[in-house]
């Protein structure tokens, strides 16, 4: 049955602490078959027991809560209509959760009827939630777009490689500079997950990144800051963009 409009909460495991406990709440309508009508918010929990100093060694601030409301393109509202009819609902019973296990509870509206309780495709809804919330944090300019840049660079040539992902728009851009020719393409929006897992994967504290544009030999990556990184001995990163 085509969904109406779905409502996530979720809470992390109580065992886990501040600053890195929170919940959220994540509504996705459709509207029209045209657009997907989002609103979210994230609250970050017993943040006052922590140190400025600690939260800002740990990339974060006293209050990093945030709200967003606002629709996303069609795009979106396939993708949440896709999952939301490939997805069965299993009671949940909070007292029963563990000390080590999260909250993750579903309503979900379809011309059915009504349901709640935890989703059997739970990873999916895990994964695709994250991206929501990313859109959101990028639409309501807290976060940009994701963005990274290879460099192969050798005598003979360099190779330059500029990736911009939007997870507002959906959509993967390369742009590609060799030889003094430049040619552009789209990715399909699944390759995102591929690319960032081989991305994050790597150990970047292995060596000292530089802070300007490489001038030396070698295969380097930029992840949208000011460091560029050594990735010469990260063989699967280079293949991968030497494929893309």
């Amino acid at each position: 049955m085509p969904f109406k409009n779905l409502t996530i909460r979720y809470q992390t495991a109580r065992s886990l602490p501040a600053p890195y406990a929170h919940f959220y709440t994540l509504s996705a309508r459709t509207a029209f078959n045209e657009y997907l009508q989002v609103d979210f918010s994230i609250t970050y929990l017993d943040r006052e027991s922590v140190d400025e100093d600690e939260l800002i060694a740990e990339g974060y601030t006293p209050n990093d809560d945030f709200s967003w409301s606002g629709r996303l393109g069609t795009t979106w509202q396939q993708a949440v209509a896709n999952l939301a009819d490939q997805t069965a609902l299993d009671p949940l019973v909070e007292d029963q959760l563990g000390e080590d296990e999260d909250f993750f509870e579903m309503k979900l509206e379809t011309e059915a009827g009504i349901e709640s309780g935890t989703p059997r495709n739970g990873d999916d809804w895990t994964y695709l939630a994250q991206e929501l919330i990313q859109a959101a944090y990028e639409a309501g300019g807290r976060e940009q777009a994701f963005e990274l840049t290879f460099l192969d660079a050798s005598r003979e040539a360099d190779t330059e490689l500029f990736m911009r992902a939007s997870f507002v728009e959906r959509n993967v851009k390369i742009d590609l500079a060799q030889n003094r020719r430049r040619t552009s393409k789209t990715l399909p929006w699944s390759e995102l997950q591929r690319i960032m897992g081989t991305v994050y994967k790597a150990d970047y504290e292995a060596h000292e990144p530089l802070t300007q544009r490489p001038k030396r030999n070698g295969q380097w990556l930029n992840l949208g800051g000011e460091e560029w990184y050594d990735v010469s001995d990260e063989t699967t990163i280079v293949d991968l963009f030497r494929k893309l």
